[in-house]
């Protein structure tokens, strides 16, 4: 059952920060995100710095995504069996000592590539258990009524990381050393796990269970028993395989050649974040009567930036079609999260999220290989095309179906 806060009105002008626990919860988890901005960056110069080679940096970063997508599915049967608090505790206290030990060692001039590696993925196997308990908990400290904002503001804080992140990495590591950077990163998280210590919910009920298979067994036949939550898994997956992975490869390719050099491409990627961030106070006040209809919507304007790319266009509005993508995409994760997290009975939330995610990035690393082995072959602007027709086709292919539509606020 879910549980719901009434120490305030959930129409406060505060939103959900007027609770305490989503407070000190939020604050902790933002200060995180922050950290986990800075990790992409510090991780790939911390490799470098001693020797390693750009396949080795490649090893130790695809062993990390890999583990993380491996241990979602095993993180959300284990949050619903025995509490996402204690699952959230356990994965940050992991991630902070994972980090922690990767920062000392390449402090003291001792990092073998191996460490790295291994390091690198117990600190993502933290992140595959974390990311489906967060799912969970958040309905357990704020009102349904105000979900919505709650997932909005988490959003903006990822936002904020993402684009605040790799900078404040870069400044450190040239000011100091990678193993500075990794070590602020692991404190990031002690700072997440005080947080989260400090939330207090109601203790957690077990309920009866067969086995942690039939658990998993559960959480997949409501993932599937449901046409539109695993619909748009699997468009998302295509999204992401099909679209997105193209220009995350190919469009630091056509800003170097077409758009007057790799600086455009930060700026396409800062107008980005910042569109995600720009439409926060509009998601905080808009709750669609028809979500999923919104929601694919939503992933067809990101035809705009692919297409911008693939013409190409000046600059300035490719960036401008960027921000409308990163507004899309906080649209999308804002309405789809709190979807699920209303629609889908709480005792199997953490599962059906991590089945979720799981299929929803599952062609990611294939969608990053193939889009510059084909572009090889046809060139970027042929596999750009391709997938700015793919979304905008599929867009309209899913507005006609009724469980699309049929799905009401």
């Amino acid at each position: 059952m879910r549980i719901t806060k009434t120490e305030v009105p959930a129409g406060s002008r505060f939103g959900p920060l007027a609770h305490r626990n989503f407070r000190r919860f939020y604050i902790g988890h933002s200060v995180s995100l922050l950290g986990t901005g800075m990790e992409r960056v510090a991780v790939a110069f911390a490799v470098l710095s001693v020797g390693g080679s750009p396949a080795d940096l490649g090893l130790v970063i695809a062993g990390g995504v890999t583990v993380n997508i491996l241990c979602l599915l095993a993180g959300g049967v284990v949050a619903d069996r025995f509490g996402r608090r204690w699952v959230m505790l356990v994965s940050d206290t992991t991630r902070f000592l994972a980090q922690g030990t990767f920062a000392t060692l390449v402090l003291i001039g001792h990092a073998p590539v191996w460490a790295m590696f291994l390091l690198h993925a117990v600190q993502n196997i933290g992140t595959g258990f974390f990311t489906p308990a967060m799912a969970g908990l958040t309905p357990s400290i704020v009102p349904t009524a105000q979900l919505q904002r709650a997932n909005v503001l988490i959003g903006v804080a990822k936002d904020i990381g993402v684009v605040a992140g790799p900078a404040l990495a870069g400044l450190i590591v040239v000011a100091t050393s990678p193993g500075i950077a990794l070590a602020i990163d692991a404190a990031t998280y002690l700072a997440s796990v005080v947080a989260i210590a400090l939330v207090k919910i109601p203790p957690y009920v077990k309920r009866a269970t067969r086995s942690p298979l039939g658990d998993l067994r559960e959480g997949f036949t409501t993932w599937r028993s449901q046409t539109w939550i695993w619909l748009i898994s699997v468009t998302f997956a295509l999204f992401n395989g099909l679209l997105y992975a193209p220009f995350l490869v190919l469009g630091p390719i056509v800003s170097e050649r077409d758009l007057g050099g790799g600086d455009s491409w930060g700026l396409i990627l800062a107008a980005l974040g910042a569109g995600s961030i720009l439409v926060a106070p509009v998601l905080m006040r808009w709750s669609p009567s028809r979500p999923v209809v919104v929601i694919v919507l939503a992933q067809g304007v990101w035809a705009l930036p692919v297409l911008c790319l693939a013409v190409p266009m000046p600059l300035p509005l490719t960036a401008a079609a960027a921000a409308a993508g990163g507004a899309s995409l906080a649209v999308f994760n804002a309405i789809w999260t709190t979807l699920l997290q209303s629609r889908v009975d709480n005792e199997l939330i953490a599962r059906v999220s991590s089945f979720d995610a799981v299929c929803s990035y599952s062609l990611s690393p294939v969608g990053l290989v193939a889009a510059a082995a084909v572009a090889e072959v046809t060139g970027t602007g042929a596999v750009l095309w391709a997938a700015t027709l793919w979304q905008a086709l599929s867009a309209a292919l899913l507005l006609v179906l009724p469980a699309v539509r049929r799905v009401k606020a």
